[in-house]
């Protein structure tokens, strides 16, 4: 059986609607009870084995080079399990480390299926207006919701039943957050990853790059974009994710940072026009006048994010008690701010590292390591201690940089990070020389993604949700559009020269 077009069309545009529902329930119970069970899977997954795999084996598609570095990174990660099998691995649990590693092999295949699917469906330009057409809408369904949610807090400082009651289908948890909106996700941390991972950028690059997917105006005056990022980053407070904060204010540095050098370069050829001559050390003093200015900001204006987290947002109301930081140490200054488990996560992952620096100790393997590797503070933290002696499960690194280092090696982290990396070329080709408006304007969501990824990982650490495998799948599909554009432009001239030759 091979898809229709207009069924894979439609296939398509349900996986971009339904791409917020991070934590379906049903299919968590399919996957055996995990909270990574993104309802987009379902449609992914049909388009790719009745449409992509066929299409793959008769017309011989050669995969694009971004994804080779990726394959080569899954080829070390599973050499490194292999490898596992000589290791004397802790045993912790009722669970193998063979099934903990299926499980990570069948999350990163997941992954991978949502970058393909992207690439691949995403095949020219008015194919990537639908698709960020479709993808707005269900952020705007994301949005809509969220408020709610809030909303409803606010009002009633309660929830209806009935909300329960779809909340326990859209996430396995089935939990609504009190004064914390979460919207169509598992929890309020992984509502900003979507929002800082997909809509944000893609709404905040079209509307710094003057770009619309929509045919008319808000109120024929304001564009739309600059509407749903606006609603966007007011969701994205009320998550009251300080991952999510400091993601987005990473963002808008960036974009004031990209902004005001534009200004600089052109303020520079303006002078040159008019034959004003700027001696180098002036030129210098300049750049580093701006650099100084631009850091300054950034630390003000992190400052009063800190600050106004402080007022609003419990856990937080001790960051500026530099005292407890100076008597009791780095760590117990965090765990008064509620992260101190968090790192201690990160630092048991990255002792995994240190005994096995080369190719790691293989997927999905580090967490049996934990009770040895775990620093001793950790015994201090009431949740550490629960995670050792009785939940059921084995722990993962809660930080995608650190579980690539402790999982794959100093080789896998290497190969992980290059492929992030080509997009960030990739991004920067299409910010820089890209004649289609709308392939420009991709270049600087593309950049966005990117920094949003890397923030992020330091978070969330699963390879099977879908959003920074979808936003990198977009920015590979738009440089190949750019590409095959660039291609057709030079043949029509090369035409063109033989006719008048």
């Amino acid at each position: 059986m091979i898809l229709t077009e207009r069924l894979k069309n439609f296939l398509w545009k349900t996986l971009l609607v339904v791409l917020p529902v991070s934590s379906f329930a049903p299919l968590s119970r399919i996957f055996g009870g995990t909270s990574v069970a993104p309802l987009a899977f379902l449609p992914m997954i049909l388009i790719l084995i009745f449409w992509w795999l066929p299409a793959f084996l008769k017309n011989g598609y050669k995969l694009p080079y971004q994804v080779k570095p990726l394959l080569i990174f899954f080829l070390f990660g599973i050499i490194s399990t292999l490898i596992a099998n000589f290791h004397s691995v802790p045993t912790f649990r009722d669970i193998h480390w063979l099934r903990n590693s299926a499980e990570v092999l069948v999350t990163f295949s997941m992954g991978v299926g949502f970058y393909l699917v992207t690439i691949y469906l995403v095949s020219n330009t008015e194919k990537l207006r639908m698709t960020l057409f479709w993808i707005s809408v269900g952020g705007i369904i994301l949005i809509a919701y969220s408020w709610l949610q809030y909303g409803t807090w606010l009002v009633f400082q309660n929830f209806p039943e009935w909300m329960y009651r779809v909340q326990a289908i859209i996430s396995v948890n089935g939990v609504l957050f009190e004064n914390r909106a979460s919207g169509l996700a598992y929890e309020p941390s992984w509502l900003a990853h979507e929002l800082n991972m997909v809509y944000i950028p893609i709404w905040f690059g079209l509307s710094i790059s003057g770009q619309s997917i929509f045919n008319k105006k808000l109120l024929n005056k304001i564009q739309y974009e600059k509407a749903l990022f606006i609603l966007a980053v007011i969701t994205l407070f009320i998550s009251f994710s300080r991952i999510g904060w400091i993601t987005m204010i990473i963002l808008a540095t960036y974009v004031v940072f990209k902004i005001t050098n534009n200004w600089i370069k052109v303020f520079s050829n303006r002078q040159k026009e008019i034959n004003v001559r700027v001696s180098v050390l002036k030129q210098r003093l300049f750049y580093l006048g701006f650099w100084i200015v631009l850091i300054f900001g950034f630390v003000v204006v992190t400052l009063l994010a800190g600050l106004l987290m402080t007022k609003i947002e419990p856990r937080m109301a001790k960051l500026f008690d530099l005292q407890r930081f100076i008597d009791f140490g780095f760590m117990s200054w965090a765990a008064q701010l509620g992260f101190a488990e968090r790192i201690i996560f990160w630092l048991a992952a990255y002792n995994v590292f240190q005994i096995y620096p080369l190719l790691g100790a293989g997927f999905g393997i580090p967490g049996y390591y934990f009770p040895l590797t775990a620093p001793a503070f950790g015994t201090r933290l009431p949740e550490i201690n629960k995670v050792v002696l009785t939940q059921n499960f084995i722990p993962n690194a809660k930080n995608l940089w650190v579980r690539l280092l402790s999982e794959t090696g100093i080789i896998g982290f290497a190969l992980f990070v290059s492929w992030v990396l080509i997009h960030w070329r990739n991004a920067n080709e299409l910010d820089r020389g890209a004649s289609n408006g709308l392939l420009k304007a991709m270049g600087l969501v593309g950049k966005l993604i990117v920094l949003a990824m890397i923030v992020e990982g330091f978070s969330l650490d699963t390879f099977g949700l879908p959003y920074y495998w979808v936003g990198l799948g977009l920015i590979t599909a738009s440089w190949l559009i750019r590409d095959q554009e660039s291609a057709k432009t030079g043949a029509n001239i090369e035409v063109t020269n033989d006719i008048k030759a």
